[in-house]
């Protein structure tokens, strides 16, 4: 019989000590890289949620204040007054604050089964003080819903938006803007009106007063300017 061949046993071979800090840092590098995108994602993501939170009351009132302004109404009639920057009487109390608007009176007021009034509303603008005593003012919308009041009428004050340094409506008569307008005086409605917002500055930096503005065209006309824009028009050439 034939003697058996040794069995010859390979030592096992382990991760050297170079490979074992390569690898390492390496995974270091990999983890740094995902852990800066991943943070770099999330401060974003936190920064776009504040900047949406922080625009959401400023969209609100905006759409407000277009809502209003569309559906501005003809002057004159049993429900609805002239639109007079510096009326000759006017029933809405000014004890609201700063007054930035006429009385505008306007189809803009909600319709449903638990209010006992139909949708002509008048409405005006204010600036008041900041209730919480802090920078910027309170921009103030006096609503008075019921038109014809048998003795004093009662008005509705909603804050719209607080932090405002100034606010203000502009009025355009088809050539150039202006801050004064009495459809009394001209029988006319402006052909757009203009309402500028300046939201005031940090305490940090008071000069980052951030702008805003938005143009809403008047569609309804009066006689008056139906009138003049039929003058206007040229004949036809035979």
């Amino acid at each position: 019989m034939k003697p058996s061949a040794p069995i010859v046993r390979r030592a096992a071979r382990g991760f050297t000590l170079i490979e074992l800090v390569l690898a390492t840092a390496i995974a270091a590098i990999v983890l740094l890289a995902v852990q800066t995108v991943f943070f770099g994602a999330l401060r974003l993501r936190n920064s776009t949620t504040d900047k949406i939170e922080a625009d959401l009351p400023v969209q609100r009132t905006l759409g407000i204040i277009e809502r209003d302004l569309a559906g501005i109404m003809l002057p004159g009639g049993v429900l609805t007054g002239q639109l007079q920057t510096t009326p000759t009487t006017s029933f809405t109390q000014d004890n609201a604050g700063e007054r930035v608007s006429p009385d505008f009176f306007t189809s803009s007021g909600r319709v449903d089964n638990r209010t006992p009034f139909g949708d002509v509303q008048k409405v005006a603008y204010f600036l008041a003080p900041a209730a919480d005593g802090g920078s910027g003012k309170s921009l103030v919308r006096v609503v008075t819903r019921n038109l014809l009041p048998v003795m004093e009428e009662e008005t509705e004050e909603q804050v719209l938006l607080s932090g405002v340094e100034d606010a203000g409506f502009e009025y355009y008569d088809g050539t150039a803007w202006t801050d004064v307008w009495d459809s009394e005086a001209t029988s006319t409605l402006p052909t757009a009106i203009r309402f500028r917002l300046l939201i005031a500055g940090s305490e940090k930096d008071p000069a980052s007063a951030t702008p805003i503005e938005t143009v809403v065209p008047i569609v309804v006309t009066t006689t008056t300017s139906q009138t003049e824009a039929l003058a206007e028009t040229p004949e036809p050439q035979p």
